[in-house]
This record gives structure tokens, C-alpha cells and sequence, in this order.
């Protein structure tokens, strides 16, 4: 259940720091304000909203607790649209959790995840797409992250989705007012009126959709997952792109028996690095498990690459032996070709499927493994792209309008035109861009997508 009510939260994370923030947002905030410095409501009056001011604030017993910042942010020129305090406390977590208790017992309630945004957004600050967005900006993990995350939340995208809709309302109304002409008066110009029109939003619904996962890795990072025979070298090329020996390496088999993660960037894009145990039969649980994870881990990846020991010849293992993968991409690796003698280097890679040849031990190939991580993801292709869709939820909701555009189109040029199925697809679809912006979204999906933010933001 939304609370109404004020709600108090330390927005800083938890641990020692010079300052630490606690906010607070809703119609008690500036008598919390007085309970806190001790101040009467005369002296509240003449305080200027977004000038901070050096203030004591009091304990329960009225006595001076800590020297703190607070600024006022009056509603609704505020981010939640309504009273916000920012208290910049010192960064001791007792300190803060202090000051939160203090606002609590003055009448604030905890805030729970995501509330403050939650706030702007059912204030009409923010659409639902700028809320995913500040949610992506506090994770990003990126300089290419941010800068999607800030346009989105700067209006970009949700301009965009707007216009789309605006114009597929148009066609809708076009559509429905032709359902009142007699079929003797319908005209070729009235059909293609609606097919032009439908057949521009869909074009511009469909680069949304093709350029989805070059944002969302932009956002997220990509999964990389590093997999292959035991004793292949796995362990020792996932240290060599991380940059440290997080990875146990040793020549007795099985040594990797869990995933093991990083996360590096690459040419600016983030990468969740896994390695994982050694794939072949085993009657040892504790292993059998270790190759269960890195199967399932893998058909989540985004892209496999699949490392062998290129001097153990017809013993390479193949992908399509131990794993079942649908969209993912695979890149063969043939590791330890520093144990190739020089000149028998060009004989052994026409032996092989096309693949990278590396030494993970000596850095051999690592660089051009880097660059096809990137190409492979297509990632260069669209690095211009400045905003787009993040989200699977914004997936969801842009396909769905797709399908029906799409239908739109197919029925429209299949005479005598339905005019009732037309309304009623571009219905669907302009019921889509609304979900897509929030202007229609159910409370459960609000509470799911918001449960997900972190406390304080």
C-alpha cells in the first residue's frame, strides 16, 4: 500500500563517510524541520527554499546532536513534487540511523524502496520510462550507461514515445470516423491514409526495437560467459582479463567447480565476466553441480566463448555437445598457443573452425579477443544511438504495439478493408505506448518495478 504520509530514508549508503544524507518528502516535512533544530514555526516561515543552512540538530532530550546541512525543497517545484528535506548529516552510520529514528518518532515512516521516485511519478514529475531510468542511472556501470540513463530521464525517449502516440491517436480517430462512412464512399485515399500513416509509427517503433539490446547492454553490461573442457585454460584467461588472479588455477582437473564473476569494461562497455567449471562427465556432486550452473548459465549469456587446448587436437570439444543455445553468440577460442612451436602456427589454424587463437598465459591474442567481444555484440554499430529502450518491460510493451501495427498493416491491404479490425488493432497499439509511458499501468507492476530501487532514491 502507497503511503501518503511523510516518509524519512538515509539516501547515502550505509557504512562510514564524511557526510551522509537523510531525506524526507510529504506534508509533515517542514514540522519534522522544526522538531529536528528545534525552530518555531515564525522562524520556518522565513526559511528560502534550496538554500542550505548550518544548523544543530537536537536529540529526544533537546540537546545539540550533530552539525548538519539541510536544505528545503518546497513542493511542487521539488523532485517528488512535493516538501523534500535533505538533511547532510556526518557519515556515521549511528548518526544516521539516528536522525532517522528521530524523524519517525516526530510522525515520518520509513520510506520503502524506489518511494521517493515512486512519488514524482504519481505527481506527474516524472513518466514511468524516467523513473527506470533514475534507477539505471544509480547502477550504471558505464560512461555509455550514463549517458543513456540521463537523456532518458531528461525526456528524450519519452518525447519520442509521446509523439508516436500522439500520432497513432490521430490515425485511431481517422479510423474510427471512417467507420460511420457508408462502404460505397470509402475511398482508395481513405485506406492509404491509414496504412502511410501506421506504416511510419511502425518504422519508428521498429529501430526502438532493433536497437534494444545494444542499450540495454549499454545499461546493464553484457554477460560473457568463458566455457569449455577441463584443464583448457578457462581459470587463466578469466585472470588475465580481469587483471588479477581472482580465479584459482592449478593442473589437477576440476578445480573451478563454481561460477566465478567480474564485471570489466571493454572499449566502454560494461562485461560480466563468468568462468566456469570444467565441462565433462563426472561422478563427483560437488563438480556435477559446478557443470549443471555453467549450462544454464550459459543459454542466459550473451555471448559463449568456448575455450579449448589447442594441443590436445581431435580431443576439442564442440558447443553443440553439451549445451543447447538459441540466440546467444559463440566464439571458438583455441587457447595455449604459446606450447605451438612458431613455425607450426599457420599449419594449425587451418585446421581448426574459424575461432581466436590466444595464450592466456602470455597475453597472446587477448587484445583482438577484446575487440571481437565488442563486434560480436554489435555494439560499434549503434554506439551513436543516444537514447532507447532499457527495460524488458519497456520491450514488452513496444512489441506489443509492433504486432498489432503490423497487423494494422496486413489487414489494410488485404480488400474490402475491416475497418472494425483496423480500429481495433490500432487500439492495441496505442494501448501499448500508453503502458509504455505509465499513463495506464496496473499497481502490481508499479510495485514490482519499484521494489527493485533501492531505499532513499
Amino acid at each position: 500500500m502507497f503511503n501518503v504520509g511523510t516518509v524519512v530514508a538515509q539516501s547515502t549508503p550505509y557504512g562510514y563517510g564524511g557526510i551522509g544524507i537523510v531525506r524526507l518528502t510529504g506534508p509533515d516535512t517542514v514540522k519534522i524541520l522544526g522538531d529536528l533544530t528545534n525552530r518555531s514555526k515564525d522562524e520556518l516561515g522565513f526559511i528560502k527554499p534550496r538554500l542550505a543552512y548550518r544548523w544543530i540538530i537536537f536529540d529526544e532530550n533537546k540537546e545539540p546532536f550533530d552539525d548538519a546541512v539541510l536544505t528545503l525543497f518546497k513542493g511542487p517545484k521539488s523532485y517528488t513534487g512535493e516538501d523534500v528535506l535533505e538533511i547532510s548529516c556526518h557519515g556515521s552510520p549511528y548518526i544516521l540511523k539516528y536522525v532517522v529514528d528521530l524523524c519517525i518518532s516526530y510522525g515520518a515512516s520509513p520510506a520503502g524502496p524506489g518511494e521517493f521516485t515512486r512519488r514524482a511519478f504519481i505527481n506527474g514529475k516524472i513518466d514511468l520510462m524516467q523513473a527506470e531510468s533514475v534507477a539505471n542511472l544509480v547502477s550504471a556501470s558505464s560512461h555509455r550507461g550514463v549517458n543513456l540513463a540521463l537523456n532518458c530521464l531528461r525526456g528524450k525517449l519519452s518525447k519520442e514515445i509521446t509523439s508516436m502516440r500522439d500520432e497513432m491517436i490521430d490515425v485511431l480517430s481517422y479510423s474510427e470516423h471512417l467507420l460511420d462512412v457508408s462502404e460505397e464512399d470509402l475511398t482508395t485515399a481513405n485506406i492509404s491514409y491509414i496504412i502511410n500513416k501506421t506504416a511510419k509509427i511502425h518504422e519508428k517503433v521498429q529501430k526502438l526495437i532493433e536497437n534494444y539490446n545494444t542499450c540495454r547492454i549499454m545499461t546493464y553490461g553484457a554477460v560473457v560467459v568463458l566455457c569449455g573442457p577441463v584443464n583448457s585454460g578457462k581459470s587463466t584467461l578469466f585472470n588475465s582479463l580481469v587483471g588479477s588472479e581472482r580465479a584459482i588455477v592449478n593442473r589437477e582437473p576440476g578445480t573451478t567447480r563454481d561460477l566465478l564473476e567480474a564485471l570489466i569494461i571493454i572499449d566502454g562497455v560494461p562485461i560480466t565476466l563468468v568462468d566456469t567449471a570444467g565441462l565433462r562427465e563426472t561422478a563427483d556432486d560437488v563438480e556435477m553441480e559446478g557443470v549443471r550452473r555453467a549450462r544454464d548459465y550459459m543459454n542466459k549469456a550473451d555471448l559463449v566463448c568456448v575455450i579449448n587446448d589447442i594441443t590436445i587436437g581431435s580431443a576439442l570439444v564442440e558447443v553443440t555437445d553439451y549445451t543447447l543455445l538459441k540466440k546467444n553468440y559463440i566464439v571458438n577460442i583455441y587457447n595455449k598457443i604459446d606450447l605451438i612451436p612458431k613455425k607450426d602456427i599457420e599449419e594449425f589454424r587451418g585446421l581448426f573452425k574459424p575461432g581466436l587463437f590466444t595464450s592466456a598465459l602470455t597475453g597472446v591474442g587477448l587484445d583482438e579477443l577484446k575487440n571481437h567481444i565488442v563486434t560480436t555484440l554489435d555494439l560499434e554499430s549503434n554506439s551513436s544511438e543516444n537514447f532507447g529502450i532499457t527495460t524488458p518491460r519497456q520491450y514488452n510493451a513496444i512489441f506489443k504495439s509492433d504486432v498489432a501495427m503490423a497487423a494494422v498493416l496486413e489487414i489494410a491491404e488485404q480488400p474490402p478493408v475491416q475497418l472494425e479490425l483496423v480500429s481495433f488493432e490500432l487500439q492495441n497499439a496505442l494501448n501499448s505506448m500508453e503502458d509504455l509511458l505509465g499513463t495506464k499501468t496496473a499497481d502490481e507492476v508499479l510495485n514490482n518495478m519499484f521494489d527493485s530501487f533501492c531505499v532513499g532514491k
